[in-house]
């Protein structure tokens, strides 16, 4: 699903992302972009002058994202064996609910462990996710349906649900082809965290929280906030 993929995220929101990055990014250092994707975040900071590394588990992802910028370095990997040395980076990103699709709670810790293995100290770790709490109380008990969106090479159905007692988001895409007309169905689901809990899951592992927002332009984060958005320290 990875030209899909490529599609519908590339309209999500990518320039206000990379604004919020560049102001709290420093051009000093390396920066690792964790599930990087085709990269619609790392190559714009690359032009920028940032030195970037993305990293993510997608073949087809990365294959993309070499297409678009044959100077982005990128690695295939796990995030939960990050395949870097101790103290290699001066920041990681992890933008737009890339955490949370790891099989459990337990690897999504071993994630957080792996990023401040590889930061320096006091090194940035800027973690980007939908709000639990915000999205619970717009989907929980519904199946909401998006109705067809276009994109330049399908028309998209997203229907979505959220479990009862708000742990987990699911999405059901139903994908129709402009050329073909083939119907394909794809399937995934994301582990969600309130901010008491992803805030102690980043404690434990060794970071500490300098401020949290609730969108791109550093709006303080509310109950009704569409983001949840960390800046931390690598301690």
């Amino acid at each position: 699903m990875g030209i899909y993929w490529a599609e519908i995220a590339d309209k999500n929101q990518t320039e206000k992302q990379i604004q919020f990055l560049k102001t709290y990014l420093k051009l000093e250092g390396y920066v690792l972009d964790l599930a990087c994707g085709t990269g619609r975040h790392s190559i714009p900071l690359i032009t920028d002058g940032y030195r970037i590394v993305g990293l993510d588990a997608s073949r087809n992802l990365l294959r993309i994202a070499k297409q678009r910028a044959r100077e982005v370095e990128v690695v295939l990997g796990d995030m939960r064996f990050l395949p870097f040395k101790t103290g290699g980076f001066a920041a990681t990103l992890s933008i737009d609910t890339s955490f949370g699709y790891l099989p459990s709670e337990a690897d999504d810790i071993d994630s957080l462990v792996e990023v401040r293995r590889i930061l320096v100290s006091q090194g940035i770790f800027i973690i980007d996710v939908f709000n639990q709490k915000e999205l619970t109380l717009r989907y929980k008990e519904k199946n909401k349906s998006s109705g067809w969106r276009e994109s330049p090479s399908f028309f998209l159905l997203q229907k979505r649900t959220i479990s009862d007692n708000g742990s987990w988001l699911c999405d059901l895409w139903t994908i129709r082809g402009k050329v073909d007309e083939r119907v394909r169905f794809f399937e995934h689901k994301v582990r969600l965290y309130g901010q008491s809990k992803l805030q102690d899951l980043l404690d434990k592992a060794g970071f500490e929280v300098k401020q949290v927002y609730g969108g791109y332009k550093g709006e303080t984060f509310g109950a009704d906030s569409s983001r949840l958005i960390f800046f931390a320290v690598a301690v």
